[in-house]
């Protein structure tokens, strides 16, 4: 069968449907997607109580699921709440992923201030230890529009957590999330403009700072890319299926009723 006799064999088909067809999918279409976000948004506020309502099981619930660390959850999730209360998987998906753009977001702008304060990234080579260092974020890594399951979960794997204060009086920061794969090695020329010791320090570590924050984003991310990714599978299993059952009920009825 060519392609244009398969466009018209479904053409006759959609031609021929009976009218009681088309009446149930009218009917079913918008009560599914209904159906559909009271299931998510039920979902959505078990996961709320588990994880906020409940202090004392926190730790180990956020441990079964796949977070690391508590304060750094605790902390990213303080800044979650405000958008994810009411809100579905789908919805909690999206703002996962926008908290993650604007994490690459400061990244971007680091590695241009990099330029200014540490110096400028150059492709010559040179042997002077003090003119190479990996404060700078890859931009191959970054720069990503979007990142799949496998990808997020490769970032995640390779993170680890290091303790100890780091910083100045300036600022200073305790334990991060840091991963080699996001640093990148590169080679500068001499800044234009000496800057204090002090304030490089501490731009230094508000850089550790933004890499830890993108990696608790990845973290978070991932785990509501997989909670997404198992409500499809659900869904398609069961709730399409369900569907078109209701879709089959109802034809019945307006058959037997003589509706049409």
């Amino acid at each position: 069968m060519g392609f244009l006799e398969f466009l018209q064999q479904i053409k006759f088909i959609i031609v021929n449907l009976e009218p009681t067809f088309w009446l149930t999918v009218i009917i079913i279409s918008p009560l599914f997607l209904l159906f559909e976000e009271g299931i998510q948004t039920f979902i959505t506020k078990i996961l709320f109580l588990l994880f906020v309502k409940f202090p004392g099981k926190y730790e180990w619930i956020q441990k079964f699921v796949g977070f690391s660390d508590a304060d750094f959850y605790k902390n990213l999730q303080s800044l979650h709440n405000p958008y994810q209360k009411e809100n579905t998987i789908t919805e909690k998906l999206k703002i996962s992923e926008d908290f993650l753009d604007e994490t690459r977001g400061g990244m971007f702008v680091y590695n241009e201030l990099s330029s200014i304060i540490l110096g400028e990234v150059t492709e010559e080579k040179t042997s002077d230890d003090n003119l190479r260092d990996d404060n700078y974020f890859d931009y191959e890594l970054i720069y990503k529009q979007d990142y799949d399951i496998k990808e997020l979960q490769k970032l995640n794997n390779k993170r680890s957590i290091e303790y100890g204060k780091e910083g100045n009086e300036l600022f200073t920061i305790d334990k991060r999330f840091t991963s080699k794969d996001i640093r990148k090695e590169v080679v500068r020329k001499k800044p234009k403009i000496e800057l204090p010791d002090e304030f490089i320090t501490y731009f230094k570590t508000k850089m550790k700072e933004s890499e830890s924050h993108f990696l608790e984003n990845v973290e978070m991310y991932l785990f509501q890319k997989k909670l997404a990714r198992n409500w499809t599978i659900f869904k398609t299993i069961i709730f399409i299926p369900f569907m078109f059952f209701l879709s089959e009920l109802l034809e019945e009825v307006v058959e037997f009723f003589q509706i049409l």
